[in-house]
């Protein structure tokens, strides 16, 4: 058996480092990055979080739901994130009590 049919090209150091530098200055990320960020809800009862959600994806709900929180807590209230959500780790689903809560902190 001939060796050199099997043999594999090696990318050199500097063309994967070329690579990464053209993908980071133009923001080119992997699909499994860019679904990572996306909201999980398929339906919104506030169309404030809809919107949020969409546009900036889970980091921007969860800064949105964050600031919530803290007003509710500057006027008194005892809320934090399971207040709302029985997971806050992968699904974030929401308690039956959830929109009720937000709503008047949003």
């Amino acid at each position: 058996m001939n060796l050199r049919a099997l043999r594999i090209p090696v990318l050199s150091t500097a063309s994967l480092c070329a690579f990464a530098l053209v993908g980071a200055l133009f923001g080119v990320s992997s699909p499994a990055q860019a679904d990572d960020d996306a909201c999980t809800a398929k339906s919104f009862k506030l169309k404030e979080v809809e919107k949020v959600c969409k546009d900036g994806g889970r980091k921007a709900a969860k800064k949105m739901m964050q600031a919530a929180v803290k007003k509710a807590k500057e006027a008194g209230e005892k809320m934090n994130c399971k207040s709302c959500h029985n997971d806050i780790k992968e699904k974030f689903d929401l308690k039956a009590n959830a929109v009720k809560d937000l709503k008047p902190w949003i």
